[in-house]
């Protein structure tokens, strides 16, 4: 079980709060070094503490375990690349047409992709680590794909209710196809530019939005 942090008294002009706080972020930042180099299923508690600079017994005020080490960095990653794209948003011309929305929200969703700690971290390390993680990465994924084909669509027009088509898995399948190009990307050592990257990935999402518009009315 953690210890709670906080309590202490100031040392060297730190107070305990601040210090737990360091601490924690020496802890986070190590995290995201060690399990996007050697990887998860490497690393130790006293490894994770030599790269944070911090003793092996401040870990556990923090987290119970490496797993939740491993979370709370991939719920930042993934914060980061999700601020990537909504720190985009307000830049984009309302005239522009969907696939040229995609690539000015998306050029820099890749561009945070190019830290490969980072890519390592999403689209790797947390892969069959638990049913818990498992769970997490899953929501993670369907919450994305629903938020970016949402606001695309709201370019393309009102997708019509049909029984034919179901939002969420298509929303799924949309970054489905995301993801596996930024594996593929990061794996080969981001052979291709990032240029060629987002126009691909925004001519597939154009190709899926689009449509969406036109489809006729359920009666």
């Amino acid at each position: 079980m953690t210890e709670a942090p906080g309590s202490g008294r100031a040392y060297g002009g730190e107070s305990a709060a601040d210090r737990d706080l360091r601490r924690r972020r020496q802890l986070l930042d190590a995290g995201l070094r060690v399990f996007g180099s050697v990887g998860y299923r490497a690393a130790t508690v006293r490894g994770l503490c030599r790269e944070a600079k911090v003793a092996d017994r401040h870990f556990y005020q923090y987290f119970d375990k490496t797993e939740d080490l491993l979370l709370a960095v991939y719920q930042e990653c993934i914060a980061r690349l999700t601020d990537s794209i909504l720190q985009a948003m307000p830049e984009v011309d309302p005239r522009s047409d969907v696939r040229a929305v995609a690539r000015q929200v998306l050029d820099p969703f890749f561009h945070v992709i190019e830290d490969p700690h980072l890519a390592r971290v999403v689209w790797l390390e947390v892969l069959g680590v638990s049913p818990h993680v498992e769970r997490t990465y899953l929501a993670v994924m369907q919450q994305f794909g629903s938020m970016l084909l949402g606001y695309l669509g709201t370019f393309a027009g009102p997708v019509p209710s049909t029984p034919d088509l179901d939002i969420d898995l298509l929303a799924t399948a949309a970054v489905g196809g995301i993801s596996h190009t930024a594996l593929t990307w990061f794996l080969s050592d981001y052979a291709a530019e990032r240029r060629i990257v987002v126009a691909t990935i925004a001519t597939m999402l154009g190709n899926v939005v689009e449509p969406l518009s036109v489809l006729p009315e359920s009666t």
